[in-house]
This record gives C-alpha cells, sequence and structure tokens, in this order.
C-alpha cells in the first residue's frame, strides 16, 4: 500500500470519527474508486488531494436537508467547523419535544500554516444571544433553526451563535446523531479509556445503568457515548467535567484511527461503514473539499491537536428568575480562551483575534495602514459632552479614515473599540490615537456587518483628547 492510499484510508476514519463528518459520502466514493483490494466497485480516475496548491471546489454539500450553503476554501486558510451531536432518542420523541437540541457542540478550527488543530468543547447550559430569538441556552439554536423552519435550519442558527459567541467565522458545520456516533466506534472495535473512578453510567439512555470500576478499558460505542455524555456531579463539575471527558473521548478515536495495525480491518469494513452512518451524518462541505481536509489532517502530529474546555473560569453557574440553571458568560475570559485557541506559537492565526497595539515603524504608518483598509467605522457617544461623536467623527474623516455614522448610546466612562471583522488597522490606529487598551477592545464578529468598527466614547476621550 502506497502512503497516498494509506494517508486516505486513515483520513476517512479521522474525518468519519473523530471530526463526525463526511465520512459515509467519503467512504462511499472511497469504495467506488478503490482499485488496491477486492473491494466491491469499479476504478475510477483519481485525484491529487495532497495538492494544497488547489481551489477546492464548492460543489453540491453532503447534506440531504436545506441546510447551510457550501463555503468556499482554498485548501491552505484556516478553516473552522462546528461540530453537532444530537440526541434522536425514543425517550425524546416519546415526550413530542420538537426538533432536537445540540447536546453536544464541539469547535474545531484547523490551519495549514502552523500545522495545529484546535478542539473547543462548548457548554450546553451557555445562555447566550440567539440572534432573532433573545437569551436562551446555546443547546437550544439548532432546535429554534429547525423549529422555526429558517433558512439554512438549525445548522445555520448553531453556527450563527457561535459566532456572535467567540468572534470567529464558522465556516463548516458537522452534524452528527448518537446512534451514528456509537456505531462507528464499534467499527474501529472501540476505544481505549482509562476510568479513574467508579462512575455510574446509562449506556442506554433509558436508566438501565451500571457501575464500572476503575482501570483501563477498551469501550464499545454506548459505553464510550455514556461516558462522554454523563454530567453526574459526582464526577466531577458537572458540564465542565463531561467537556474533558469529550476532549478524551475525541483523543481516543484519533488514536484508535491513526493505529496502523487496525488498517486491514477498517478496510474490510468500509462498505459496511458506509451503510451503517451514512443517515446519520451531515455537512455543508463537499467531497472535494473533505478529501482535502483529510489528507492535511492525517499529517498534523499528535502533540500539535489541543483541546480546550469552557470552564467555571470563563462562565458562572446561575439560576434564571425561572430557576433555570444556566453558565452566564464571562466575556474578557472567554475572550482569552478563544484568543489562546486561535494564536499558535506567537502568530495570530485566526481569522479575527486581537492583536498587540504597536507603533513599530518597520509595520508601516499606522493611519496610512488603517485609511489603505477602508474599515468602515461608526463613532457613538457615551458621554454627556454633546456633539463629541460629531467633532471626532469629522477630524477622523480628515485623516482619510471611512466614518460612515455618528451617533451618541448609554453613559461610558472609559472608551471602548468593538471590531466585527478582520480590519486590525484601524483599530490599531484608533486605539493608539485615543490609548485604549487591550483589555478595553471587544471582539464581536457579524456576518455581513453594516460597519467593521464601533468607538464608543467614554470620559476620558471627552476629558483629554485635543479636538476642540
Amino acid at each position: 500500500m502506497d502512503n497516498v492510499t494509506r494517508i486516505l484510508v486513515v483520513a476517512f476514519v479521522v474525518l468519519g470519527v473523530v471530526l463526525a463528518f463526511v465520512a459515509g459520502r467519503f467512504v462511499f466514493n472511497l469504495v467506488k474508486g478503490w482499485s488496491l483490494t477486492s473491494l466491491p466497485g469499479a476504478p475510477v480516475a483519481s485525484s491529487n488531494p495532497g495538492n494544497n496548491n488547489t481551489e477546492v471546489a464548492v460543489e453540491a454539500p453532503l447534506q440531504t436537508n436545506d441546510g447551510p450553503e457550501a463555503a468556499s476554501w482554498d485548501g491552505k486558510s484556516r478553516i473552522n467547523i462546528l461540530l453537532l451531536g444530537l440526541d434522536y432518542s425514543t425517550r425524546r420523541q416519546s415526550d413530542n419535544q420538537g426538533s432536537p437540541l445540540s447536546d453536544t457542540m464541539i469547535l474545531v478550527t484547523v490551519d495549514p500554516l502552523t500545522q495545529t488543530i484546535g478542539v473547543m468543547s462548548i457548554r450546553r447550559d451557555l445562555w447566550v444571544n440567539i440572534p432573532g430569538f433573545d437569551y436562551n441556552k446555546i443547546n437550544s439554536a439548532y432546535k429554534l433553526g429547525e423549529d422555526y423552519d429558517l433558512p439554512g435550519g438549525g445548522a445555520q442558527l448553531a453556527m450563527d451563535t457561535v459566532e456572535s459567541l467567540l468572534g470567529v467565522p464558522i465556516d463548516f458545520y458537522a452534524r452528527v446523531e448518537f446512534d451514528a456516533f456509537k456505531r462507528i466506534i464499534d467499527e474501529i472495535g472501540g476505544i481505549e479509556i482509562t476510568v479513574t473512578q467508579p462512575m455510574l453510567l446509562d449506556w442506554m439512555g433509558n436508566g438501565n445503568k451500571f457501575t464500572i470500576e476503575p482501570g483501563t478499558y477498551v469501550m464499545p460505542g454506548s459505553y464510550a457515548l455514556a461516558y462522554a455524555r454523563t454530567r453526574d456531579a459526582n464526577y466531577g463539575e458537572g458540564d465542565i467535567s463531561r467537556g474533558n471527558r469529550q476532549m478524551e473521548v475525541i483523543a481516543a478515536i484519533r488514536d484508535r484511527a491513526l493505529n496502523l495495525n487496525n488498517l486491514p480491518s477498517l478496510i474490510a469494513k468500509a462498505p459496511s461503514i458506509y451503510n451503517e452512518i451514512s443517515a446519520g451524518v451531515q455537512t455543508n462541505m463537499s467531497l472535494d473539499q473533505a478529501i482535502q481536509l483529510a489528507y492535511m489532517l492525517v499529517k498534523i502530529p499528535r502533540e500539535n491537536m489541543h483541546t480546550y474546555n469552557i470552564d467555571y473560569t470563563c462562565a458562572s453557574p446561575e439560576n434564571t428568575v425561572d430557576g433555570i440553571y444556566i453558565l452566564r458568560v464571562i466575556p474578557d475570559e472567554l475572550r482569552k480562551l478563544r484568543d489562546e485557541m486561535f494564536t499558535s506559537s506567537g502568530v495570530a492565526a485566526a481569522p479575527i483575534v486581537a492583536q498587540t497595539i504597536t507603533n513599530d515603524p518597520a509595520a508601516g504608518d499606522p493611519l496610512s495602514l488603517a485609511v489603505s483598509e477602508g474599515a468602515r467605522i461608526e463613532v457613538l457617544n457615551g458621554t454627556n459632552s454633546g456633539g463629541l461623536a460629531e467633532t471626532t467623527g469629522s477630524y477622523l474623516s480628515s485623516q482619510g479614515l471611512n466614518i460612515v455614522s455618528t451617533g451618541n448610546t448609554d453613559y461610558s466612562e472609559s472608551t471602548y473599540i468593538i471590531y466585527h471583522s478582520a480590519t486590525m488597522n484601524a483599530v490599531n490606529y484608533l486605539a493608539s490615537l485615543m490609548q485604549v487598551t487591550n483589555s478595553r477592545i471587544n471582539n464581536q464578529y457579524v456576518a455581513n456587518a453594516s460597519v467593521d468598527v464601533t468607538v464608543i466614547l467614554g470620559n476620558d476621550w471627552a476629558n483629554n483628547n485635543t479636538l476642540q
């Protein structure tokens, strides 16, 4: 078996299991075009999935519903993928609860430049602003999008919600049903997990519980799902510890899939894997995009895969006035975690990540860079000093900046800068001019926003600026 073939075989397992998407149709096409074994299917002309200099075509996405549109990807840029684990259990359907909640939400970012993978487990109880629906738990975004038949369905609303929360664009989604997740793990022969304390698990999801003692086990799919999903307070910090277990399961699946000793069995099982999981997995990626990503993923070393968990340093457990348990986001701490995930080896690799304010001449004149960027800027007056927004806006316009609107807003003692898209030259210049520190520069990514940067003028600017 040559290296390219080996990479492709491992790739369909890695993507189909670890990232829980494209597996069904990827395996189908892999099997259909197989020419080195006795697997069924006539050989077809092969392409070169490893050519990272080729634009990856946007073809029909691997989804059967009216989900989000397929995104473009050049095969070289960082991409962000939202993984959604849905529960279509008989118990929930019998309760007439409508569309499923996304009980598991995981953000995966892959950066070809730095050869890194970041995986963040997003807490299901985070209390967030769901576009068009005010505040709710983040796991209800998928359900609302499906119940109200919104464009792109639940997957699109879930993507929009995570974009708004973290301030990074979501390029693709991947949806997997829990039954498909269990079957995938069974097909690769289970995963190795070390249990550190006695745990009572509901492996069928129907109250049929059993105790598993400390030790190292090769867990079948049902056990692995129960282990990853339990959030019993007896086994750590509830949903926070569950997030850690989810990351542990993902790493175990990857290690199992990349064990070359398993390849002969996996190749033989390819048709059965396709039949088992194809109905339970959907994504807005095209096949060509999936193959390109697969080829890249299997070449990234295990030590370059990092996991992140939104714990109690980033979100505070509370109860609403109705007694509903929620996790209220601590914005500054969540931003730090996001920046850690999207920054590698000191290189700001995220599409939108705050940069350190600098006036280094080698980087170019800050004003000239900001003007050439053409960012659309709105200036809002958060002080009692009348006309401050208009005066400031006029000055910035005279410097060549693109001021699209001015107005008033709620009172603010300090000046803040909020950026909605990757226009960091403008942010850098404005922060330097107004002496705004990084702690008062906020990232609020908004797809198709009417402005790129919002400046909220505070009393510090009213008292110290020299424009009047």
